[in-house]
This record gives structure tokens, sequence and C-alpha cells, in this order.
């Protein structure tokens, strides 16, 4: 028997590096959590939609400098024929505006912001952050930042970026621009309740 074993051991067409059949099996396993994880983290960052924004281009694109900060700037509208109104070039002019309009809604006072995306086109949203209840935003380089959470939107789609509200960013409204003026819908406004 012991002469047997050492014959065995000394085999020379004996394969000795890393079974192939645990390395292969490590590896699948591997693949399979990882494609599953991504799957799942796809999922839970789905933007809740309600309303489509506009679509409104100034007709050309905007610059925003990486780690530039920019701060809501606090403007005043008027209401006409049951909708809010305010003009697009103090927009562009201030870069990102703030207006309460002194609607609450589930303890969130109701306010709207506006910025003009690097595409060019006019974003017109409810200034809420929903799951951690902020109403003031700033804008950094190309993404909308949260000043509560720190959670961080694209500028021209509200794709979130980072941070723990992604799939609540300042909900679009819709809104018509004639004659250099915006026009939301007051209706919508008063209507509006968070999404969570």
């Amino acid at each position: 028997m012991k002469d047997r074993k050492q014959e065995f051991l000394q085999d020379e067409r004996r394969y000795k590096g890393p079974n192939r059949v645990v390395i292969f099996m490590f590896f699948l396993v591997a693949v399979v959590g990882l494609t599953w994880f991504m799957m799942a983290n796809q999922q839970t960052v789905a933007i809740v939609k309600r309303y489509e924004g506009g679509n409104y281009n100034i007709g050309k694109s905007v610059k925003y400098k990486g780690g530039q900060y920019i701060d809501m700037v606090d403007f005043p509208y008027v209401v006409q024929d049951g909708k809010m109104v305010f003009p697009v070039d103090k927009v562009i002019e201030a870069k990102l505006v703030n207006m309460d309009t002194g609607y609450v809604a589930a303890g969130l006072k109701k306010a709207i912001t506006a910025y003009i995306a690097p595409s060019g086109r006019l974003v017109v949203a409810l200034a809420i952050c929903e799951p951690c209840r902020s109403t003031n935003f700033y804008i950094d380089g190309y993404v909308l930042v949260c000043k509560v959470c720190g959670s961080r939107w694209l500028l021209n789609d509200l794709q979130g970026v980072s941070g723990g509200c992604l799939a609540y960013p300042p909900e679009e409204l819709p809104y018509e621009v004639k004659d250099g003026m915006i026009y939301v819908p007051d209706k919508i406004i008063q209507d509006w309740a968070p999404r969570v």
C-alpha cells in the first residue's frame, strides 16, 4: 500500500496546480452576483415622474464651470389667468431662481425653481427634495445639489448622480413660453403633493 501511495505522489503526469473546477465556480458566482447587484441598483434609482417638463430652448448651450457655486436667487412672479408668470431673460441672468408660491403640502412650502440647462433647455421644477424635505439647492458645475442631503442630479435631465434622494429630484413642471414670458399652470402647483 505504501508503494502505491509513493508511486502516486511521484507520478509526473499528475496535475499539481489549483483546482480548475473550484476556480471556475468561484468566477461564475462572482459574475452572477455582480450582475444581480447592478440590476438591483438600476431599479432603485428610477426617477418617479408625474409631469412632462417643458421643452423651450434658448437656442444656445450654456457653459457652467466645474466647482462654480451658483446659489438660488429669490425671484418675484405674478399670477395671471390661473398661471404663474415670470420672464425668461431674468432666469438666464440669475442662473438659478427660487419663487415661493405660498402654498403648502404635507408641511412643505411649495417653491418653484427655474434654470437653463447646459443644453439650453429651460427647466422649471418644484424646488423640493421630498425625502429630506429640503427646498434649497445650488448649482455646482453641471449638477444641481440639495443643500440638506447633498444629493446631486444632472442639470440637463435631473438624472441622479449621487446621494440618498436620487429618485426624487425637484419635479419638473409643464410650462409654455410666449413673448419672453414663462407660464406655469397655477392649479398644478396648488394640487401638487409629495411623491413619497
